[in-house]
């Protein structure tokens, strides 16, 4: 039973899951020993042999005759070990079998921090005072920030001691300050980031095919600095073009200044500062890459990352810093790197490269559309708002797709399809979008003024007549196969309504391609006759 403890904390430890008795490794029932078939007896034995008590679900399975109990592990909300001590997890060998192993002392930090028990960021350093860590220049810095950034002013008239207090920079212990690690990282000297956050490193990378073209050295300096030192090679890397739009010059930069100062800070503020390795930034030719240790928190994917509640790993880092006014100060960064990347023309960004060891984010530079930018601009104009994000994502997606569905448009917004419809109705009112087709096949598309406004006149005929062309192919297939059909047929062939499949019917009889046979409820249609 004691491997069975061990197995089933190491479990909770990691991601939950199933764990059947009675069962060999390879799936194999061979049935559960009957010391183990009383339910209330194993669940309360597990509760009795961990720590604090695991709560399981148990239940018996028949398998090919084979009684199987089956546990289900939720994943736990508190560091689990066994009434031994031991604290454990579940990892997957290399031969793709699982074992369960013990945590080690920095894995147990990378779990609490994980399931949100522990705030990294707020640790406080005991070796070294504060008078000593943290660097008179880097507060210095910090305050030119606020100005800079906008951030909150009344930090500006507090003396250090009290500015260092009130973003959480220092603690008292004893009647003497210490800095937290928030706040070496912040405004600490340099030798004691390297000496007490060891994994603190940003490497900047400009590459041209496979040829480097900057590899400026690994940075280890405070957030602050590197912060400074990467926005200015960022900068260097910026090439503007101009679009005339009405009175106004718009400046359309390769590459979002804003999107990239949110996605930049999230990897600095955001990564898990236990995991070696450093935050990476790689611009290519089309692509700007941000990757920093850690993945997402729990219940976060890159699925649902417009949605979710705003969940950092380093609290105290991260309120510090919406407070000097270098990230969004409503915990909403990511939209803005969408609205900022999708209102120049540029592809969504992306994060599907995401693992459970990193953060990447992507973001593409496609060549500049000139003339959707000027409608987005225009349209943004006269209704004298930005457009909404999750307009501005149906509208990438049109694009890109030239036709798609509302699920296919209520998952690229992370909603629900009554909001998918909401956003895309509204749209057709602003004659931007228009739907082809109905019911289950109803498809979209961006509408007959937009191609004219983008100069693709010829996409919009293509896009708008495909359906009708499919349309008559699968009419004609169905008399190919079954001689006659009618206009009920046509509805349920097609998914139309019955007003369309009687303009189908009039369309096809007029090109001669089919006869008419009857009349009223009784009519029907075959292949015309030819000599």
């Amino acid at each position: 039973m004691t491997k069975l403890y061990e197995d089933l904390v190491g479990m909770a430890n990691t991601d939950g899951g199933w764990l059947f008795l009675g069962m060999e490794d390879d799936g194999t029932p061979t049935g559960v020993h009957n010391q183990h078939k009383n339910l209330q007896f194993m669940e309360s034995s597990i509760q009795d042999n961990t720590m604090p008590s695991l709560f399981v679900h148990t239940h018996m399975e028949d398998w090919d005759g084979c009684p199987v109990l089956a546990i289900e592990i939720p994943i736990s909300r508190q560091l689990m070990m066994t009434s031994e001590g031991k604290y454990l997890r579940r990892r997957l060998k290399r031969d793709g079998t699982p074992e369960t192993v013990a945590l080690k002392p920095y894995e147990i930090l990378q779990r609490l921090s994980y399931i949100q028990a522990l705030d990294p960021s707020a640790q406080v350093i005991e070796d070294i005072p504060a008078s000593v860590a943290l660097s008179p220049l880097e507060r210095e810095r910090l305050r030119n920030m606020i100005r800079i950034y906008h951030g909150d002013a009344s930090l500006l008239e507090l003396p250090d001691n009290e500015l260092d207090n009130a973003l959480g920079f220092v603690r008292e212990r004893n009647k003497e300050s210490f800095p937290t690690i928030a706040g070496l990282l912040m405004i600490g000297h340099e030798q004691y980031i390297r000496q007490y956050v060891p994994s603190h490193e940003v490497l900047f990378q400009v590459l041209e095919d496979l040829s480097v073209q900057v590899n400026p050295p690994a940075m280890h300096t405070s957030l602050l600095q590197t912060f400074e030192k990467v926005n200015l090679l960022f900068q260097s890397r910026i090439v503007e073009q101009e679009l005339q739009i009405g009175l106004f010059r718009v400046p359309i930069p390769n590459y979002e200044k804003d999107a990239f100062r949110e996605g930049f800070v999230n990897a600095l503020v955001h990564r898990d500062y236990f995991r070696v390795g450093a935050v990476q930034v790689q611009l290519q030719k089309n692509v700007l890459s941000i990757s920093s240790p850690g993945g997402f928190l729990e219940g976060i994917f890159p699925d649902n990352i417009l949605t979710v509640a705003p969940t950092p790993r380093n609290v105290l880092l991260a309120e510090a810093v919406k407070r000097i006014g270098l990230a969004e100060r409503t915990g909403r960064g990511i939209d803005k790197i969408y609205t900022a990347m999708l209102r120049s023309g540029h592809a969504i960004p992306d994060y599907s490269a995401s693992t459970n060891a990193s953060v990447v984010l992507r973001l593409n530079s496609t060549e500049l559309d000139e003339n959707y930018i000027r409608m987005i601009v225009s349209e943004e104009s006269r209704l004298q708002k930005v457009m909404p994000l999750d307009a501005l994502i149906v509208l990438s997606v049109l694009k890109s797709e030239r036709r798609t569905s509302i699920s296919r448009l209520s998952a690229a917004i992370q909603k629900t399809l009554s909001d998918a419809r909401s956003v895309v109705e509204w749209l057709i009112e602003l004659g931007m979008v228009e739907g082809i087709g109905n019911g289950s096949a109803r498809r979209y598309m961006l509408s007959a003024k937009v191609y004219s406004i983008t100069n693709n006149k010829a996409g919009y005929t293509r896009q708008r007549g495909w359906d009708t062309i499919q349309e008559r192919e699968l009419i004609v297939t169905h008399l190919n196969q079954y001689n006659k059909i009618t206009r009920d047929d046509i509805v349920e062939l097609c998914r139309c309504t019955p007003n369309h499949a009687s303009w189908l019917l009039r369309q096809l009889v007029k090109d001669k391609v089919i006869q008419l046979y009857g009349a009223g409820r009784g009519a029907f249609y075959k292949k015309t006759l030819t000599n």
